[in-house]
């Protein structure tokens, strides 16, 4: 009889470990699933940041084309030969711009000066006139 005790003992075990392979395989469809739906929710958490991203260079790239213009603007008024008041306002809201524009970036920074030919010749023979002296 101990024989049929021992082999109820082995089917009910057997019975209590297939169930225990169930509920594992149905933990590890849930987890997967889990792990499906974060990856997700990862994948338009950074969509959203690269969208942002993606504004951003878009305004830059727009204020980049809007100093551009402006600039353009200016070097075709100095061209034409705009009077020299109104020049100064353009230059003035132009300098503005660009120095705002400016406060962001390092610290090399160029100035370019519009100089009269008359001025350049001085210039040169005051330079020519230095260089004799050493």
């Amino acid at each position: 009889m101990s024989e049929t005790i021992q082999l109820e003992q082995l089917l009910n075990e057997k019975q209590g470990v297939e169930e225990e392979s169930r509920d594992l395989d149905e933990e590890q469809k849930q987890l997967k699933l889990k792990a499906k739906v974060l990856a997700e929710k990862i994948i338009q958490e950074l969509r959203k940041k690269n969208n942002q991203k993606q504004q951003t260079v878009n305004q830059l790239q727009s204020k980049v084309g809007e100093l551009e213009n402006q600039l353009n603007n200016l070097s075709v008024s100095g061209v034409l030969g705009n009077t020299a008041d109104e020049s100064n306002g353009e230059e003035e809201a132009a300098s503005q711009t660009f120095d705002e524009a400016m406060e962001e970036t390092a610290e090399d920074n160029v100035t370019v000066t519009e100089v009269d030919e008359q001025e350049m010749e001085v210039d040169s023979k005051q330079d020519k006139k230095k260089r004799k002296l050493f």
